[in-house]
């Protein structure tokens, strides 16, 4: 009877312990660590707030049990989908854009935009400084954690965060944050991608000896031949915003492709964030190449000056990295060809990770593409601004000549960070392959 008494006493404590520990296990919280991440929401998703005046609106989250705001970007879209721009360019004078409403409103086809890395805990509406509010619960997709945000309107104009993560200058485009300055600095080539630096600084050395494009086009079986390059293409700023979280541009472009044929303007627009960086490039191709080009190639690369010697390039191909040092080694001759979906620059200056984005019609098209590497301080191009190639990473695409004639687009996205360590490429790529999921509630 002692025995079974005791028994009975043991199973007790644990029908009392184990539901107590399982209890607190499945409270535990995994921990919000995203914080490259921009997070972007419709105004539709704001449907109590629609309509009202877009000062009267903050971002707020709880930090530490603190409210206070975060910095907060509304771009204004049109009901076609189109960014309207804050400044325009009207003849040489940039002036703010008359399309804009004022006071401007927020609407459904608006851009509510804010980063990851300034949420916070959740907070009950009782401690809301205003009792007119809407809860953005953010969840990383990896883990299932939250993290949360707060849009409060005021009946005075909202506090804001004094916060700029990012700024632009037009002439010379330069576009600036704490991580990552870079830009067009050369008046003659306005084109260029031709400036990286970390930090704000402009006048740090620049990682980055220029954006290359170069495109070959064969004729008569190779009796003739036409190479196109970066310092052909024409571009022209026509509208952009300056916000606190990112810089939306809008551009057009041109490049004459030979005698007697050019392509039209085609405008695009493209976003900069404080980390990362995308350089949107559009191929056109006046009509099927097949019928009169014998063979047509394009490479695009980044090609870095001497500034990143003694960095590795990382790439999922590769066995292991290649040392980056103006000197092709036998590993780096016998690179694998394969494109990779991304390759990483690390070295003590921090890192590069860049990645290859292309439309629908480039994926499908029977054209081959393969990844393009040069480390060869002895290299010399007509067309740079320092001799030597180092780290010179990007695509090369054979077999144009079987692409049908239209407007061809692909983007290069290149992040840095100054601490960047082998391993963080993860963090950036996740950013794409597993967006975080919004609420409003």
């Amino acid at each position: 009877m002692k025995q079974n008494a005791l028994l009975g006493s043991f199973f007790l404590i644990l029908l009392l312990v184990l539901p107590a520990s399982a209890s607190e296990n499945k409270g535990t919280s995994p921990t919000f660590s995203r914080t490259e991440d921009p997070v972007y929401i419709t105004g539709e998703e704001f449907q109590p707030f629609l309509g009202q005046e877009i000062s009267h609106l903050g971002l707020f989250v709880s930090k530490a049990g603190k409210l206070a705001p975060i910095p907060l970007q509304i771009d204004k879209k049109d009901k076609d989908g189109q960014y309207i721009l804050e400044m325009i360019k009207s003849g040489a004078k940039w002036q703010k854009n008359p399309q804009l409403p004022s006071p401007s409103k927020l609407e459904k086809n608006d851009e509510i935009t804010f980063m990851a890395r300034d949420l916070g805990e959740k907070v009950s509406p009782d401690k809301w400084p205003t009792p007119s509010g809407l809860e953005v619960e953010i969840t990383d997709p990896i883990n299932q954690a939250k993290a949360f945000a707060y849009l409060l309107a005021f009946p005075p104009s909202a506090p804001r965060s004094p916060a700029d993560y990012i700024e632009f200058t037009p002439e010379p485009s330069l576009f600036r944050s704490d991580e990552i300055t870079y830009g067009f600095t050369d008046p003659k080539h306005p084109a260029l991608i031709n400036y990286i630096a970390f930090g704000r600084d402009p006048k740090t050395p620049s990682l980055l000896d220029r954006f290359k494009m170069r495109m070959g086009i064969s004729f008569l079986f190779g009796k003739l031949k036409v190479e196109k390059n970066e310092e052909d293409l024409k571009v022209r700023l026509l509208a952009y915003s300056d916000g606190p979280i990112r810089v939306i541009i809008l551009q057009k472009f041109a490049i004459d492709i030979m005698a007697g044929i050019k392509s039209p303007w085609v405008k695009r627009v493209s976003i900069s964030y404080p980390n990362r960086i995308e350089f949107p490039n559009d191929v056109y191709i006046p009509f099927r190449p097949g019928l009169v080009i014998s063979e047509a190639h394009a490479t695009a690369t980044f090609d870095f000056t001497e500034r990143v010697a003694g960095s590795v390039l990382y790439h999922s191909a590769l066995p292991e990295p290649l040392a980056v040092d103006g000197v092709m080694s036998p590993a780096e001759l016998n690179a694998p060809p394969e494109y990779a979906p991304w390759s990483a620059l690390v070295g003590k200056f921090g890192g590069f990770l860049e990645t290859l984005k292309f439309d629908d019609k480039i994926a499908k098209a029977n054209i081959k593409k393969t990844f393009f590497y040069r480390d060869d301080r002895a290299y010399r191009d007509q067309y740079e601004y320092e001799p030597g190639s180092f780290g010179e990473m990007g695509m090369k695409i054979t077999g144009m000549e079987n692409l049908k004639g239209g407007t061809y687009q692909f983007t290069f996205v290149l992040f840095g960070r100054k601490n960047f360590q082998p391993g963080d490429e993860k963090e950036f790529l996740q950013i794409e392959s597993r967006p975080l999921e919004v609420k409003v509630h």
